[in-house]
């Protein structure tokens, strides 16, 4: 290269890092505009999980006195000096749950007298166990013991995921797995279970464990919109977290800092939060990659909204779903509300993944929740064994409720009735039914929160294809109507084999 265009590229090159560097920094300056940070972005928790701590591990006891130390801890330090009626931390708040309630927070067992298994829950990121709630019960009304964690970081004070390591949720998940092997013995099955973040940990953990001989590969993973690909931004995430590490820039390790009204979710963000995640997605992208015999993993069943502004779902299916071996796994989709009163004001960005997903020869078997007809709310599946061309549709007798035009990606665990998240008014307090009216400008938070769907309206229809799908569950039969039978397409629920 000539010594004339060497220079000219070295000068493009420092000017192209000086305009990166100052929109950095300006960035960082425009985080300081951000609302004031509360003790419960600012207390550093000095009893929370820490890898780095445990090299040899620690066991589901030890990490529960933990925990209880860990909440003595924010009583002391966060809920008594709390205040406001729509506080989580004030417990004289309307949205404070009750110390009966608040052990949602915190991890949890569902054991059963007729053992058939064991499952592991994970939960997901800003998330808490509460999350796994209901269908943690619907696998224990089956005869099957649950075990919840709570990630470190999570369900207890925003800054916990400011301080949070990707080491310690790995740690937790393998404590877990270990926790519920000891706890139903070697000849019962082990599933596994992850929401969100939830479920990129448990296929994470699925494949060390073919490999690993002291994990526990699962027979099966349940996974629930599973974060197995996240918004390539995340990856500078830790660029601001360096930056934040001054003073001045101290808020600028957050994505946003809004009012804590959630009793089991954060709405503060930490972006060291999406870093992990990144790390994780990452770290997974890499390992089922390179995985030459993926018929050694378990059958996996996910369910998604084809919209979903957390995770990328075509991650989910073009990474991950079509790469799958030809062993049973199952993929349930539910599709935008297309009545033609709504779909009119909708954006359809994702249809060419319907599209694909409609002439594709795929080695799983797929459903698509998708309305009847344009000019109805009502629902139907239409399923395609894996291999095959033709679809099977299923009437659901289900609807879309009125105003609602999509899932999201924090409703599917959630059933209708949920006290907190539902969509029946049976509570001022439930964070489901809230629809503030008036001029958008004024408010504190912001309003796309209160439009977020919190609960799932076809919860019955994920919890019957669940039950479907894990062999070892015991379904009572007097419970099943006829017409919930016949919403089970035939070539899922006829396992004769328990595994």
């Amino acid at each position: 290269m000539p010594i004339k265009l060497a220079k000219t590229v070295a000068r493009l090159a420092v000017l192209v890092v000086a305009i990166v560097a100052a929109l950095w920094v300006y960035r960082a300056h425009l985080a300081r505009s951000l609302p004031e940070l509360q003790v419960w972005h600012t207390h550093e928790v000095q009893n929370e999980f820490r890898a780095k701590d445990f090299p040899e591990g620690i066991s589901f006891y030890q990490y529960k006195e933990l925990e209880k130390r860990l909440f003595d801890e924010l009583d002391d330090a966060v809920y008594y000096n709390a205040n406001g009626r729509l506080n989580r931390y004030n417990k004289a708040s309307d949205i404070f749950p009750g110390d009966e309630g608040q052990q949602w927070n915190r991890s949890f067992e569902l054991h059963n007298d007729t053992l058939r298994g064991g499952v592991l829950f994970i939960h997901g990121a800003s998330d808490s166990p509460y999350s796994t709630r209901s269908i943690a019960k619907l696998f224990n009304d089956a005869g099957m013991y649950v075990l919840s964690v709570r990630l470190p970081g999570n369900g207890t004070i925003p800054s916990g995921l400011r301080d949070a390591d990707l080491d310690d949720w790995l740690a937790i998940t393998k404590m877990g797995a270990d926790h519920v092997r000891e706890t139903i013995g070697v000849d019962l099955p082990l599933y596994i279970a992850g929401y969100s973040v939830g479920g990129a940990l448990a296929v994470d953990y699925a494949i060390d464990s073919l490999e690993d001989e002291s994990l526990h590969t699962p027979a099966r993973l349940f996974l629930y919109t599973p974060a197995i690909g996240v918004s390539a931004a995340a990856r500078f995430s830790s660029w601001d977290l360096a930056l934040s590490k001054l003073p001045v820039f101290g808020k600028f390790a957050w994505l946003t800092v809004e009012a804590e009204f959630d009793p089991y979710k954060f709405n503060s963000f930490a972006k060291n939060a999406g870093h992990i995640t990144y790390l994780l997605t990452e770290r997974l992208r890499k390992k089922f990659t390179s995985l030459t015999d993926k018929s050694r993993l378990p059958p996996v069943i996910s369910f998604q909204s084809l919209v979903d502004s957390t995770i990328k779902v075509d991650s989910l299916v073009n990474q991950f779903y079509k790469n799958l071996a030809a062993t049973g796994s199952e993929l349930v989709l539910f599709d935008i509300n297309r009545a033609d009163d709504i779909e009119h004001f909708m954006k359809n960005t994702e249809q060419s993944l319907i599209s694909d997903l409609e002439v594709s020869d795929l080695p799983f078997h797929y459903t698509l929740v998708t309305n009847t007809s344009g000019d109805s709310n009502e629902i139907l599946a239409r399923t395609r064994a894996a291999g095959k061309t033709g679809f099977t549709t299923t009437p659901l007798n289900m609807e879309w409720p009125n105003s609602v035009y999509s899932l999201s990606h924090v409703s599917l665990p959630f059933k209708s009735d949920d006290r907190w998240y539902g969509g029946i008014e049976s509570s001022k307090s439930s964070l489901g039914t809230l629809a503030p009216r008036g001029e958008t400008a004024i408010l504190r938070t912001p309003i796309a929160r209160f439009m977020r769907l919190r609960y799932n309206p076809f919860f019955d229809y994920l919890a019957e294809r669940t039950l479907a799908f894990c062999a070892a569950c015991e379904i009572d039969q007097t419970t099943v109507t006829t017409e919930v039978t016949m919403r089970i397409p035939f070539i899922f629920s006829t396992s004769a084999t328990i595994h």
